[in-house]
């Protein structure tokens, strides 16, 4: 049974997750934190670029939470990230 209502909360916070107010929500959870975000994008593609390969997975998840949200991610040259809205 504990089965069953595990898979209903997962279901309920999935449907949650592919409405709009959960987007409006995280994008303004990050547009309010933006500059924490892009430190962390910055150090984490420092942390990727001197050669600790497996950064690249947390990386990923965390530019596509960004994505997710609606925004865009801008990385310069030199590592800088920006995030900004569509």
């Amino acid at each position: 049974m504990g089965n069953l209502k595990d898979t209903f909360v997962d279901d309920l916070f999935t449907t949650y997750k592919n409405t709009s107010r959960y987007k409006d929500d995280a994008m303004m959870e990050i547009m309010i934190q933006k500059k924490a975000f892009e430190k962390n994008l910055d150090s984490m593609w420092k942390i990727y670029q001197s050669g600790t390969v497996i950064q690249i997975a947390n990386y990923n998840k965390q530019v596509k939470m960004i994505k997710d949200a609606g925004l865009k991610v801008f990385r310069n040259s030199a590592g800088k990230h920006k995030i900004v809205s569509r």
